[in-house]
């Protein structure tokens, strides 16, 4: 966990270093939404909806090859059943991914496919935990989701998607991407759950610098 916090530190400043080197070139802008669902590791897991909203940059010093970031708050969670009850329990973060991308195809084109991956840090600011019966939907309790889980959450990200080019320096953005949490989200530690989530995201991106060449 070590090596990787430092790598994840070492990724941040060559991104902040590289900005400043050449902040005028390549760069873009906007805000991106998505959906999905998420999960606690462990458990007899249900389907419940995620979802996020933010911004997304990217800086490009390459054609092919562009480091990211994202600022998003992200709703996720999970829903289980245990016995005769469903604990259902939402986390609201703020969510901070770092991501190096792989453009394929020429600059210029269109239609432009992309992979990325990274690490991806989340700060825990709100939610709540139910536990309801499963067959009459009854509730039973509700707690703060910041008494039972840890502030912080790092994890991988990573996702395939496509940028397409609606306009000189504007670009639709879609992609899929999955989140794998590597750290134990609950202050209990004798409980043990990760989170994980796969989503559908959608943003629009401004060109703010100039065109790769």
């Amino acid at each position: 966990m070590k090596q990787f916090i430092v790598s994840a530190g070492l990724l941040v400043t060559i991104l902040i270093c590289s900005i400043q080197l050449k902040a005028q070139d390549n760069m873009s802008l906007g805000p991106i939404a998505g959906f999905g669902h998420s999960w606690i590791s462990g458990g007899d897991n249900k389907y419940q909806p995620s979802g996020n909203v933010g911004l997304t940059f990217t800086y490009s010093p390459i054609a092919h090859l562009g480091l990211g970031a994202d600022l998003l708050y992200s709703i996720e969670g999970g829903k289980r059943q245990s016995g005769a009850n469903n604990i259902i329990t939402r986390a609201d973060y703020i969510r901070v991914p770092l991501k190096v991308k792989y453009f394929f195809g020429q600059y210029g084109d269109r239609l432009r496919p992309k992979i990325e991956i990274g690490p991806s840090f989340g700060f825990l600011v709100g939610g709540h935990q139910v536990v309801e019966t499963v067959d009459k939907g009854e509730q039973l309790s509700r707690s703060n989701t910041k008494d039972i889980a840890n502030g912080f959450d790092v994890g991988i990200t990573a996702g395939a998607g496509l940028n397409y080019r609606l306009m000189q320096g504007t670009w639709l953005l879609a992609d899929i991407s999955y989140y794998h949490g590597l750290t134990n989200i609950y202050q209990n530690s004798a409980l043990d759950g990760r989170n994980r989530n796969i989503g559908f995201n959608l943003g629009v991106a401004f060109g703010i610098g100039k065109a790769v060449k």
